[in-house]
């Protein structure tokens, strides 16, 4: 099968059930924009109660999942399709099981050498039957006095808090605790947000140009400003070479660490000095139209829609 043979229709699963339904919807309206544009025959279903019988109805060949959170990125959308045999892109189920819980997939990343922040995991329950002040003075003192608190199992910065001192730990653990009973507080890195798409194709694993995010100064944590134009530029980060060949490779390594098939989002924190942490790697990249895939695209010399066609070809020809 070449790039130019698909088959029949494809579905481009998007919205769910979590937190992250809206974003998860935009990133579906325009991946399906992109692949119509390069010929394929995309529709948008939801991950509802119709969605086995409208895939079985409308004979679909493959799909392309585009849902961010639970349902999307934790195996389950995986699981449902590998039921009804269904050729889909990206990883298998096991895989996403894996890399959707971050404490899992960081403590893999650092078993393997990849640099990733120091971390601590706290339960909903210990911090309720520890009580705060036993724990925060001991958080701080392993991790220092500038932390971010984000949800063990979850994205789109849903939940995530820039913490300065021991005051304001508790409030953000408690704020993280209502989108996961599992919170990751994590060392902060200061330095430049940058992100490394990494794809499997007739070549291998490759990983696209680096991407460096810029966030209006206030609003680096802030859910709804990563997909508001307004607030989040994408540019091409002024590295030097060796130092984005680097990145590449570890995102590349993360990649097969945690068992990942298609595609991959790697984000990393570069400091001044070069150095750099992992902080975590996407299952499911986003490609809405603020969202690093599609720029990477574009700046490698390609498209969404031409990489989303060769993936779902590759996924039929599995």
């Amino acid at each position: 099968m070449t790039t130019e043979e698909l088959p029949g229709p494809v579905a481009v699963i998007a919205g769910g059930l979590s937190h992250e339904r809206d974003v998860s919807l935009a990133s579906g309206r325009n991946l399906v924009r992109e692949l119509q544009a390069a010929g394929v025959e995309a529709h948008a279903y939801d991950f509802d109660r119709q969605l086995l019988h409208a895939l079985e109805r409308d004979k679909v060949v493959a799909a392309f999942p585009v849902l961010h959170g639970q349902f999307g990125e934790d195996g389950e959308i995986q699981t449902l399709l590998e039921l009804i045999d269904l050729p889909y892109v990206g990883s298998r189920s096991h895989a996403c099981r894996v890399a959707w819980d971050k404490g899992t997939a960081r403590e893999l990343l650092h078993r393997a050498g990849i640099p990733v922040p120091a971390g601590v995991a706290l339960s909903a329950t210990t911090f309720r039957d520890i009580g705060a002040t036993a724990l925060m003075e001991h958080v701080m003192h392993r991790l220092g006095a500038r932390v971010v608190v984000k949800p063990a199992r979850g994205g789109s910065a849903l939940g995530v808090t820039g913490v300065d001192g021991l005051g304001a730990l508790p409030s953000a653990l408690v704020e993280t605790y209502a989108y996961c009973e599992d919170a990751i507080v994590e060392r902060f890195h200061d330095g430049v947000d940058v992100s490394v798409v990494c794809l499997e194709g007739p070549d291998g694993l490759t990983s696209l140009a680096p991407v460096e995010i810029e966030y209006e100064k206030g609003h680096e944590f802030d859910f709804s400003a990563r997909y508001t134009a307004e607030f989040v530029s994408l540019l091409t980060p002024d590295l030097p070479d060796e130092l984005t060949t680097r990145l590449g490779e570890v995102a590349r390594e993360a990649h097969r660490v945690l068992g990942l098939s298609d595609l991959s989002r790697s984000d990393f924190i570069v400091s001044p000095d070069g150095t750099f942490v992992l902080l975590e790697t996407a299952i499911t990249p986003g490609v809405t139209e603020t969202s690093v895939l599609p720029y990477a695209c574009t700046a490698s010399g390609t498209s969404l829609g031409a990489v989303g066609r060769a993936l779902l070809v590759r996924a039929l020809q599995r």
